[in-house]
C-alpha cells in the first residue's frame, strides 16, 4: 500500500480498524461491528405493539411481558386462557374480545367444568376416603391394642424376673431370650402399624387436598358461569331493545312512504286536473283493467279530478268497464261526479251545467257520444257534503260488443280516451 493512502485506509476502509458501538462502548473491528449492531443489548429498539422507539435490546422482552411489562398495547391472554381460549389481546381491547366471543368462551368453561364436576362426585360417590379413614381408625385402635398389650408383657417379665431369680442361670437364659424375641416381635408389628398409619393420614389429607381444591374450582366456575350469563342476558336486553327502536323506525319509515304517495298522488293529480271544464281521460292497460271488471276485483275506475274554472266546481268521471245497474255484464257504463271543492260557498247551487260524455274514436270516423242537463231535484248535483255526491250519467252507454269493433278503434294498443265536456258558457 502506498504510504499517502495508508491514513485514509487505516481511518476509512480497513475492514479489521478498532471502532467502539455507540450504545455500549464495546471495542471491536468494523467487520465485527456489523453483526454486532443486530444483537447490542444497548441498542435502542422500536417496540411493535406501543410503537416507543426508546428501549433497549435486552429490556425489550421486559417491556412486552404481558404480566409485568409497561407496555401500554401489549397483547395479554385472553382470561379464559386456562379453560382453552388461545387469544392474545390488547390490553384496551379486552372487553370487546369478551363481548365477540361470549358464547365460545362459555362453552369452553362448560368444557372445562365438566370433568371436574365428575371427578368431584365421583369422589363424593366413592367410598375410599371413608374406608381410609375407617381403616385408620382402626389401625390407631390396633396400635394402642399392642402397646397396652406390650406394657403388660414387659410388666409380667419383670414379676417372672423377680420371683425366679433363684432358679438356674440357664433357665432363666433361654426364658428372657425369647421374652425378649416376643417383645422384638411387636415392636417391629407396631412400628409397622406407625408407617401404615403415617401413610393413611397421608393418602386422607392428599385427598382431602384434592377435594378442597376441587370444590374451589367448582364455586369459582360456577360464579363465573353466573357472571356471563348475567353478560348474556344484558346483551340480549340491549339486542332486544335495539330491534324495537328499529322496528318503530321501521314504522315511521312505512308512515313517511305512506305520506310520500299520497302527496305525489295528489302532485300527479294536480298536474293532469283541468281548469276550462273539459276532461281528456287516458285508461292505460285497457284489456287488464277489463279483466278486474269482469272479474269483480276492480268494479270501477275513477278518473282524475278537473274544474270548471280556477275557483270552479270540482268534478270528475267513473266508468264500469263491465256496466253497472241496467248495463252489468253487457255495456259500459259511464258516469259523471260532483265532488267537494276548495270555492263550493262561492258557487251556485245546485248543479245545471250541461254534460257531455265521449268516448273518443282513435280513427277518427264515428266518436260515441251522450250528453244529458242536471236534474236540480237530484242530490247528486246538490252541494257536496262528502267527498263527492253519488254518480250519475249513463248505465248503458257503451254495448260491449262494440268494445271490439273493427269498424272503431275505441281501444288501440291496449289504451282507450274518454273525454268528459261541461258547458261552461253560462258561468260567470
Amino acid at each position: 500500500m502506498r504510504r499517502k493512502d495508508l491514513t485514509e485506509h487505516l481511518e476509512r476502509k480497513c475492514t479489521m480498524r478498532p471502532v467502539t458501538c455507540q450504545f455500549c462502548n464495546d471495542e471491536m473491528t468494523y467487520e465485527e461491528s456489523k453483526s454486532h449492531h443486530k444483537q447490542c443489548p444497548k441498542c435502542p429498539m422500536t417496540c411493535q405493539f406501543c410503537g416507543r422507539k426508546d428501549i433497549l435490546r435486552e429490556k425489550i422482552a421486559i417491556h412486552q411481558d404481558f404480566e409485568n411489562g409497561d407496555c401500554k398495547k401489549k397483547p395479554i391472554p385472553c382470561q379464559f386462557k386456562s379453560v382453552g381460549c388461545d387469544e392474545m389481546v390488547d390490553k384496551d381491547r379486552i372487553e370487546d374480545h369478551n363481548s365477540k366471543f361470549i358464547g365460545k368462551h362459555i362453552l369452553m368453561v362448560l368444557n372445562a367444568i365438566t370433568p371436574l364436576l365428575a371427578i368431584v362426585q365421583s369422589i363424593r360417590d366413592d367410598s375410599e376416603v371413608e374406608g381410609l379413614k375407617r381403616t385408620v381408625d382402626e389401625q390407631d385402635k390396633q396400635i394402642e391394642s399392642v402397646a397396652l398389650h406390650t406394657k403388660k408383657l414387659e410388666t409380667k417379665v419383670t414379676q417372672v424376673l423377680d420371683e425366679k431369680s433363684g432358679q438356674s442361670t440357664l433357665q432363666n437364659s433361654l426364658s428372657v431370650s425369647q421374652i425378649k424375641m416376643t417383645l422384638d416381635k411387636l415392636s417391629s408389628s407396631v412400628k409397622e402399624l406407625k408407617d401404615k398409619e403415617t401413610v393413611l393420614h397421608t393418602k386422607a389429607n392428599t385427598f382431602d387436598g384434592v377435594v378442597a381444591v376441587l370444590n374451589n374450582q367448582v364455586e369459582h366456575d360456577e360464579n363465573l358461569i353466573q357472571t356471563l350469563r348475567r353478560e348474556r342476558i344484558r346483551e340480549r336486553d340491549l339486542i332486544e331493545s335495539l330491534e324495537r327502536k328499529i322496528k318503530a323506525q321501521d314504522r315511521i319509515l312505512a308512515l313517511k312512504d305512506v305520506a310520500l304517495a299520497e302527496q305525489d298522488l295528489r302532485i300527479q293529480s294536480l298536474e293532469m286536473a283541468s281548469y276550462d271544464g273539459v276532461l281528456v281521460w287516458k285508461i292505460s292497460d285497457f284489456e287488464r283493467k277489463r279483466q278486474d271488471a269482469i272479474s269483480g276485483k276492480t268494479v270501477s275506475i275513477y278518473s282524475p279530478c278537473f274544474y270548471t274554472s280556477r275557483h270552479g266546481y270540482k268534478m270528475c268521471a267513473r266508468i264500469y268497464l263491465n256496466g253497472d245497474g241496467m248495463g252489468k255484464g253487457n255495456h259500459v257504463s259511464v258516469f259523471f261526479t260532483i265532488m267537494k271543492g276548495p270555492f263550493d260557498a262561492l258557487l251556485r247551487w245546485p248543479f245545471r251545467q250541461k254534460v257531455t260524455l265521449m268516448w273518443v274514436d282513435q280513427n277518427d270516423r264515428e266518436h260515441l257520444v251522450d250528453a244529458f242537463r242536471p236534474d236540480p231535484t237530484s242530490s247528486s248535483f246538490k252541494r257536496p257534503t262528502q267527498d263527492m255526491n253519488i254518480a250519475s250519467g249513463c248505465p248503458l252507454f257503451m254495448p260491449l260488443s262494440q268494445l271490439d269493433s273493427p269498424r272503431h278503434a275505441y281501444v288501440n294498443d291496449d289504451v282507450a280516451f274518454i273525454k268528459v265536456i261541461v258547458d261552461t258558457s253560462d258561468l260567470v
